[in-house]
């Protein structure tokens, strides 16, 4: 079977999984002249033919300045194509990142400074030209190795989004190439003739990913399934089971209590029970569930915006040792993010359970008061020695 075809379904499946393109939108394609931007935009032009949403594609390209870039050339041939391609003159990018790899005493020009750049000024392109989409070529290799960049060097398991919007440009990035591999688009350009332009990026195949892209081939030899089964995993919610799934924090001072922090709402139930029936669904609020001997005692919700910390709900069967309760949390955030700003709301009962704390800094707001804790939790620990211990 022809590449086109395959990739044309791969397509297909990636924009009914995601929602990837919308009635009559305007699709800013980002075209570096290598083969995984010019395939995207052959096969996307296809894919417009048969696809019934209708939707615009817009070619463009940023010149970052590289030497012995071929713009001109790339140029005529979108123009042989029929299309015009946009070119954004972005040359003092080469420069700044010369500069900096200098200052940084870098082998090699700075990629992740590089990669921020580019994704700013194409989406002021994307603005300019009307654009509400960008769509880039990152492909199911792009994404895997992506994985394994983030778990060896940044510690978490995390990969690039198929689709993500952008709430302060209002722009949709969208990946159309998802579950797409890498060697079909190397066929497809050989098989329809599809013109390539070698990169002029001095890092070209000198990058920490094309290490992992080794890598991970090295791997697909010895275990054929890892190939398919790398890009299952990425979709295969229901077997998800890691450390985090089991996160059980026990309150130290205290360990007959522990909680748990609720990103699913996996516990909605208890929570929407014990709340006498009122819902807190904000998606920026954590949830952390209290429970006391094995048996669920309250909650606790809070908003974080960077290092700020509001508490907006503290809610307890009792609140006799709401001193435990309250300091571990803070202090685990404390540990985490110092310097941090904590809030938390306490009505006047919540305040006459609590003994370790310093209230000076408090303020009425109806019948509670939103109280400010900004002491280092060593000074908390030395009170609880001297009053608990009693």
């Amino acid at each position: 079977m022809r590449a086109l075809r395959i990739i044309l379904a791969a397509i297909k499946k990636a924009d009914i999984n995601f929602n990837l393109i919308k009635e009559n939108s305007r699709i800013c394609i980002g075209i570096s002249g290598g083969k995984d931007s010019m395939a995207l935009f052959y096969a996307l032009n296809i894919y417009k033919q048969f696809s019934k949403t209708n939707f615009e594609i817009i070619p463009m390209m940023i010149d970052l300045g590289f030497p012995n870039t071929k713009i001109d050339e790339i140029k005529n041939y979108f123009k042989e194509l029929g299309t015009t391609l946009y070119v954004e003159d972005a040359k003092s990018v080469y420069q700044i990142l010369s500069i900096q790899k200098e200052r940084q005493h870098l082998d090699k020009l700075p990629c992740s400074i590089c990669s921020k750049m580019k994704k700013a000024i194409i989406n002021k392109v994307a603005i300019k030209l009307n654009c509400d989409y960008v769509s880039f070529a990152h492909h199911k290799n792009d994404a895997i190795e992506t994985l394994f960049l983030n778990e060896i060097y940044g510690g978490r398991i995390s990969t690039f989004s198929p689709k993500m919007f952008l709430t302060r440009d209002k722009i949709t990035f969208i990946r159309p190439f998802i579950y797409v591999d890498e060697s079909l688009i190397t066929r497809l350009i050989k098989e329809e003739n599809i013109k390539v332009f070698k990169s002029t990026c001095p890092n070209d195949k000198h990058t920490e990913r094309e290490n992992i892209k080794t890598l991970i081939k090295d791997i697909n030899k010895v275990y054929p399934s890892s190939k398919d089964n790398f890009l299952t995993m990425l979709n295969n919610k229901e077997k998800l089971d890691v450390f985090f799934n089991h996160f059980e924090h026990k309150i130290e001072k205290n360990d007959r209590y522990y909680y748990k922090i609720i990103e699913d709402l996996s516990s909605i139930i208890d929570e929407y029970k014990f709340l006498n029936k009122k819902l807190y669904l904000d998606k920026n609020l954590t949830h952390i569930h209290l429970y006391k001997d094995n048996k669920f005692f309250g909650v606790i919700l809070y908003l974080r915006k960077e290092k700020e910390f509001n508490v907006k709900l503290i809610k307890l069967k009792d609140y006799k040792d709401l001193d435990y309760i309250l300091y571990d949390l803070y202090n685990e955030l404390y540990k985490r993010f110092n310097p941090l700003t904590f809030k938390v709301k306490l009505t006047k009962v919540m305040i006459n359970n609590l003994k370790v704390f310093s209230l000076d800094k408090k303020e009425k707001l109806g019948n509670s008061y939103l109280v400010l804790i900004d002491e280092n939790p060593s000074k908390i620990s030395k009170r609880f020695k001297s009053i608990y211990s009693k």
